[in-house]
């Protein structure tokens, strides 16, 4: 009842009268705002974009857009906002690639989008009623949480990839340093030997940053911030307390090694664990139920067989 109402409502309001001309004045003012920020940039020096990664797919469509409007939209984000962003971005490998500022700006370009798209698609077939309208209308949240969606995912496959990978890096490390190799050449060695993915990535990062003159202490603490991620920080605490109080580096790698490998294994277990749990739901939802329809259908045979079940009731289960 309440939902007839509100279509009602929507259809009282003849939005077809108001949408177009809101749709215009918003195009102009958007034009005429994109038009001043390009005259003010192009006298402005090109600043170079060497240092940066390859930007996904969404990022690549939208770019020139979004590099219009970052700066803009820099200034209306606050520093807590800006701040805990860059550490999903940076969790997710993608703080190189994509900026803070440029996210948010991404996220308000493709909501424009998809407004525009659900729009165009309304007014192209005049015969769509009012739930279509709702039903299209509907796709624009999508378009303002798709990145936000995206970027979880990113940090989930990079935890999950470094889960797997950093314990090798440690027990690559552990061997090298009981060679007799000191604790950077140690990392140069075991980076060479890991494949490619974000433990190799960050790690490459932090020897770059301790061979540019970067104490040991703050690239580690860097590495920390950039990867947010509990095993790197208990790595960076650990290695961090053994240099302070003059501890074997050896000694506590091993222990962080065993307790990574330790974990890992129990993580599995766990995910094995819970496997069985996880299926009961699509066979309570898909298999039982043919089971007892199977079941059902051989019963009432079998009664029908035995004249204690009228045929007409049968064949209407049948059907």
């Amino acid at each position: 009842m309440i939902f007839d109402d509100a279509l009602a409502w929507l259809v009282g309001l003849n939005l077809g009268s108001y949408v177009p001309a809101l749709v215009a004045g918003l195009a102009i003012g958007i034009g005429t705002f994109s038009f001043a920020k390009l005259f003010i940039r192009t006298k402005q020096p090109v600043v170079s974009m060497e240092w940066r990664d390859a930007p996904p797919l969404l990022f690549k469509i939208f770019k020139p857009v979004v590099r219009l409007f970052a700066t803009d939209v820099r200034s209306l984000m606050s520093d807590n906002y800006y701040k805990s962003l860059h550490q999903k971005l940076s969790a997710a490998g993608q703080n190189y690639a994509i900026l803070p500022h440029e996210f948010v700006t991404l996220k308000l370009t493709a909501t424009v989008v998809c407004a525009v798209a659900s729009f165009s698609v309304y007014k192209i077939d005049q015969d769509l009623g009012p739930e279509a309208f709702i039903f299209l209308f509907s796709v624009v949240p999508v378009g303002f949480f798709y990145p936000d969606i995206w970027l979880a995912d990113k940090v989930g496959v990079r935890r999950r990839a470094v889960a797997k990978e950093f314990p090798f890096l440690l027990d690559l490390l552990v061997l090298s340093m009981r060679a007799g190799l000191n604790y950077s050449t140690s990392l140069g060695q075991a980076i060479t030997s890991l494949p490619n993915g974000p433990v190799r990535e960050e790690f490459a990062k932090l020897l770059r940053e301790t061979r540019a003159g970067k104490s040991r202490r703050e690239a580690l603490l860097d590495l920390a911030e950039r990867m947010n991620i509990d095993s790197v920080n208990q790595f960076v605490a650990a290695v961090n307390q053994a240099e302070e109080t003059g501890g074997e580096i050896v000694d506590v790698l091993t222990a962080q090694a065993e307790q990574k490998r330790s974990e890992r294994f129990n993580s599995a277990e766990e995910t094995a664990n819970k496997a069985p749990v996880k299926m009961l739901i699509p066979m309570m939802a898909f298999l039982f139920p043919i089971i007892f329809m199977l079941l059902t259908f051989v019963v009432m045979v079998k009664l029908a067989e035995i004249d204690m079940l009228p045929v007409s009731m049968l064949r209407l289960l049948a059907t």
